[in-house]
């Protein structure tokens, strides 16, 4: 899996980041996982 950014775009990048980590902690990334996929992209 990647994400194609622009060199130095710090902004954007953390922002991404903060959505990834949002919805793994509030269980959003779970729903949308199991409903697409039989594994876990993060091994767990």
């Amino acid at each position: 899996m990647g994400i194609g950014l622009r060199k130095g775009d710090s902004e954007l990048k953390g922002k991404i980041n903060t959505a990834i980590k949002d919805i793994r902690a509030n269980g959003k990334y779970d729903e949308i996982s199991k409903k697409y996929f039989n594994f876990d992209i993060y091994g767990g």
